[in-house]
């Protein structure tokens, strides 16, 4: 009996500690997340540039510029559920030093609408889109033919093409995102012309 009462009596003592632990840790817990949300490497994907298509952009020490931004069906047999489309396109990269030129392999593509809903590259359909450019590259490296990949020196143009398979319904609200790891802003929207956005 009398060990049963002393058991009761700990309870709340036991409770009171872990309140207090909680309170302790809550405050800690508010700092850290502070500290990660500010931290360079976190992408905020709101804190975007935009550039209109034809235009030039700076971002990540390099000049970008979205040329191409083709909706249509894939160029070659591939079955595509019903209601998605094939999305061509092609952009150009110069880097404006060496630093730059090996910053920029790291570069991440995608297409997003205003929803933030996002898609990446289809690889089946790169061979489509690399036989309409001359002398393009599938990512922001040096074109070389092989499957080795160096450094865009420094104020060349290099083209580069990709390709994505999206919802038709998507398409009219698509941007092409590009995010190079650690740079600010976070990541450069490169908006397509009106007149190439038909599905």
């Amino acid at each position: 009996m009398g060990r049963g009462l002393s058991v009761v009596r700990k309870q709340p003592v036991v409770r009171l500690r872990w309140l207090l632990a909680f309170a302790l840790l809550l405050p800690l817990a508010a700092v850290t997340d502070a500290v990660a949300a500010g931290h360079p490497g976190t992408p905020v994907m709101r804190q975007g540039q935009t550039v209109a298509f034809g235009r030039t952009g700076e971002y990540a020490g390099a000049a970008w510029r979205l040329v191409t931004f083709v909706p249509s069906a894939p160029r070659h047999a591939l079955r595509v559920r019903t209601g998605w489309t094939a999305v061509y396109v092609a952009l150009t990269v110069t880097p404006r030093d060496s630093a730059a030129g090996g910053r920029i392999q790291g570069c991440r593509l995608s297409v997003a609408d205003r929803g933030g809903h996002a898609w990446y590259p289809a690889g089946v359909l790169f061979t489509d889109i690399r036989r309409q450019v001359e002398d393009a590259a599938i990512g922001c490296f040096r074109h070389t033919g092989r499957f080795l990949r160096h450094p865009i020196p420094a104020g060349k143009t290099q083209n580069v093409v990709t390709a994505f398979l999206v919802p038709k319904a998507s398409v009219r609200d698509l941007a092409l995102r590009v995010l190079v790891p650690d740079a600010a802003p976070a990541y450069l929207r490169l908006v397509p012309g009106i007149d190439v956005k038909h599905a």
